[in-house]
């Protein structure tokens, strides 16, 4: 008797025992279940761009860095479209947008708009800093003056309006840190708020604080756009915020549509109220019990965990079917309830465990990611797939033991012949022709593989959103007429305190802001650049009587802390958004165009030797941002999928070997499951779908999937060859049982992946097109090339 053996009759005496102690193991398992959904009200959701990446990744602590340094460098853009910004009523109307704005915004640290723009001037020999319309023009001439001073001003260029000044901004920029412990917000950078921003307790913004801001600006913004004065919001938190949103609506839209699928499935299957309640409330609770742990462990909702609820439902209903299966089997031929229970689990329990243990070793293998979300994805999918696996085989039996189940009427079962040939066609067609099978499979293979080596990796979260979308539209529309929508940030770093008193180094720095400005090609450019030269200049033509020939940096180092000391004097912080406390740091910060993230590489490539001819390696530079996180993203979610496959493919060899008892057999299994994905990645490339965040994850949890097929399919083929069947009638008959129950698990499990194609995301849809499609393949792969295979290798390996 060898293990498999030995385990199937422990499964079997283990059914023996539930049916004696039902009510026990029921309330036991329920109370441990309770443990975990009583966690849900805990549960976050998490869209941003921080959220991708782990706390340890470099690119992440730098970025936290510059945010404890400078404050957050994500802002709302509110944009207002218009024929003349410089219009007294659309200044009144500007204005009382920005006041409701600046009121009722939530988590707000500051507001910038054309009304409230730094204008830095000299009188006698005084410095004003003041607002640009600190004085609200009376008449045409002073709004002139106003408009000419605005106008002329480099600062204000691209930034707040645009040349045909018919766009004008208005910039929210978030909290950098949560409210502190008594409800207040970090609304400044007053002493008494730098101490409550550096406690150790502290956390930046978190993720939904940001779309509260987000839903506040939409909802004001609402009421003002009219045909003269249309109002949009734009930039990463807004895209965020409605990526955020697509994933709220369409996850509910997604458990319904799978559980509306998976009723219909069971109630055609088994014909009866109880085979379709039962296996509903199996799935339903594990994976209650799974979004428990994870609101435990404080783990977020993400978009890539999106699929987790839909995938664990279809998921979840297989391993349910294949049991209910041979449970009914046994009770309609025997009439014994607990007799059909120990059966089916015998039957069926070790074939279950391991295709549970398989599924989850290919999604485990995302758990080592460099992409946050898919490592949380590959941990609490393969653990919903356990807490699946432990209500399958202990709390549904258990359950079908106190319920008064009763053997189906006796019903002619002449519907099934036509399915038994079809079946046994199957069978036969692949023995006979198993060579030409393996042939031309491997043809198509290496075909396939040719045009998978050419799919591309792209990373772009405002591409998830269809072309109609508000956002993507708004966004388009600032990139345009604002030059651009997000940004670069760059720290220089002189390691040295009151090193940026250095006209020379400062000048520079001025520089580099120049020549980024000029960049510009077919692909990208850089729409504006500042720092804290600008203020700088700004400082020093006011100090000469306001002449325009003034606006650059002084040659004096003397002067410079002088400058910026009647700066800070004047009442004005805008310094601190720029500079550290010791002058030794300064904020270089670049406007770009919104675009996919490996199209960054090469503008990121150019401004760093821009820089670096400039500055030598006098100074340290470090770049952060939202870009460079678009970046790290993009790269690593290359090497995650790369780690990911090698592990999926590693661990369930493995298993494989294991289950088979055969190093030749288990390695010959795994051969069906490649072809899948090798197709799927292989009209990726032909079609233009990318590998992105979620097309990424098709391949490991499709080698998951599928093997539990061919876990089926070489056990059960195993079984009748042990018992002496030559390999054409092992064959045939395991094509008429587990044929079967693999032509119904994968219409529920493709079906539960097609869900995806009414998402409002598009990388989703594809992701839906894309998994449900391989699942096909998979079970073709399973009961074609599988059989022909093992008729190849079979003689007596597996009689043991």
């Amino acid at each position: 008797m060898n293990w498999r053996t030995k385990s199937e009759n422990s499964i079997e005496q283990m059914g023996v025992k539930i049916t004696q102690h039902p009510i026990k193991i029921i309330i036991a398992m329920l109370l441990i279940s309770i443990a975990f959904i009583s966690n849900l009200p805990k549960i976050t959701i998490d869209t941003s761009t921080e959220g991708f990446l782990h706390d340890n990744d470099p690119a992440l602590i730098r970025y936290e860095a510059f945010k404890e340094q400078f404050g957050q460098d994500e802002k709302i853009m509110v944009i207002v479209q218009t024929e003349n910004i410089f219009d007294f009523d659309t200044l009144k109307k500007l204005q009382k947008l920005h006041n409701e704005l600046e009121e009722n915004i939530p988590h707000l640290s500051d507001i910038t708009s054309l009304l409230n723009a730094r204008n830095t001037r000299g009188k006698g020999d005084q410095l004003i800093v003041e607002d640009l319309f600190e004085n609200f023009p009376s008449n045409q001439e002073e709004l002139e003056a106003i408009k000419k001073l605005a106008q002329n001003s480099e600062m204000y260029k691209n930034l707040l309006f645009n040349e045909a000044v018919t766009f004008t901004t208005i910039i929210l920029e978030p909290n950098a840190y949560e409210s502190v412990a008594d409800g207040d917000e970090l609304d400044g950078f007053g002493d008494e708020e730098e101490e409550s921003i550096s406690d150790e307790d502290s956390e930046f913004l978190l993720d939904s604080s940001k779309s509260e801001m987000v839903r506040a600006t939409d909802t004001i913004i609402k009421k003002y756009s009219t045909e003269n004065f249309t109002v949009f919001i734009a930039g990463s938190m807004a895209v965020n915020d409605y990526n955020k949103q697509s994933v709220q609506a369409d996850m509910q839209k997604f458990v319904k549509l799978v559980l509306l699928m998976m009723m219909i499935f069971l109630f055609v299957v088994f014909r009866r109220i109880s085979a379709v309640i039962l296996p509903i409330f199996i799935v339903v609770i594990s994976l209650l019990m799974t979004i428990g742990a994870m609101a435990l462990v404080g783990t977020p909702i993400t978009i890539p965990i999106q699929i987790l609820p839909s995938f664990l439902l279809a998921v979840g209903i297989g391993a349910v079917v294949h049991l209910l299966a041979m449970f009914f089997k046994d009770l309609n031929k025997n009439g014994d309830k607990n007799r059909a229970i120990s059966y089916s689990l015998g039957h069926s329990g070790l074939a279950i465990i391991m295709t549970s243990l398989t599924t989850a070793a290919g999604l485990l293998s995302f758990s080592t990611a460099s992409i946050a979300p898919i490592a949380d994805l590959g941990i609490f999918a393969a653990l919903g797939i356990m807490f699946a696996l432990a209500n399958t085989l202990i709390l549904l039996p258990a359950i079908l033991a106190i319920l008064p189940i009763k053997p189906a009427k006796e019903k002619a079962v002449a519907k099934s012949l036509l399915m038994d040939k079809f079946l046994i066609a199957i069978a036969d067609f692949s023995v006979k022709y198993a060579k030409a099978i393996v042939g031309v499979s491997a043809i198509i293979t290496i075909i396939w593989i040719y045009f998978a080596s050419s799919v591309e990796f792209k990373h772009d979260p405002l591409s998830w959103q269809p072309d109609n979308s508000p956002v993507k539209i708004a966004t388009d529309t600032v990139d345009r007429e604002l030059k651009g929508s997000v940004t670069m940030e760059v720290i220089i770093d002189t390691k040295k305190e009151n090193g940026l008193y250095n006209s020379e180094l400062l000048t520079k720095i001025d520089n580099i802001r120049k020549k980024a400005e000029t960049i510009e090609n077919d692909k990208y450019f850089v729409g504006k650049g500042w720092s804290v030269a600008e203020v700088l200049k700004e400082i020093h033509r006011a100090l000469h009587n306001n002449e325009q020939k003034y606006y650059a940096i002084t040659k004096n180092d003397a002067l410079i802390p002088q400058e910026f000391l009647l700066f800070e004097n004047s009442g004005s912080d805008d310094l601190e958004d720029l500079v550290d406390s010791s002058m030794s740091k300064a904020r270089l910060t670049f406007k770009l165009p919104w675009m996919e993230a490996g199209e960054y590489g090469e503008l990121s490539d150019e401004l760093t030797a821009v820089m670096k001819a400039e500055l030598g390696d006098s100074v340290e530079i470090t770049i952060t941002g939202m870009v460079p996180l678009f970046q790290r993203t993009l790269s690593a979610a290359m090497s995650s999928m790369a780690v990911s496959y090698t592990v999926a493919f590693g661990l369930i060899a493995i298993m494989m070997v294991i289950l088979l008892g055969s190093v030749k057999i288990g390695l010959t299994s795994m051969i069906p499951n490649i072809l899948p994905v090798v197709l799927t990645l292989g009209f990726m490339s032909m079609v233009d779908i990318p590998l992105d965040m979620f097309t990424m994850l098709v391949g490991a949890i499709v080698i998951g999937l599928s093997v539990d097929d061919t876990v089926h399919f070489f056990h059960n083929f195993a079984k009748y060859h042990n018992k002496g069947l030559t390999t054409k009638e092992a064959v045939e008959q395991t094509m008429l049982g587990t044929g079967r129950a693999l032509l119904a698990t994968t219409i529920v499990l493709s079906l539960g992946f097609y869900v995806y194609i009414f998402a409002s995301l598009t990388n989703l849809i594809n992701f839906g097109i894309l998994a449900g499609g391989a699942i096909t393949i998979a079970l073709v792969s399973n009961v074609i090339l599988g059989p022909a295979l093992l008729s190849l290798i079979t003689k007596e390996e597996l009689k043991s």
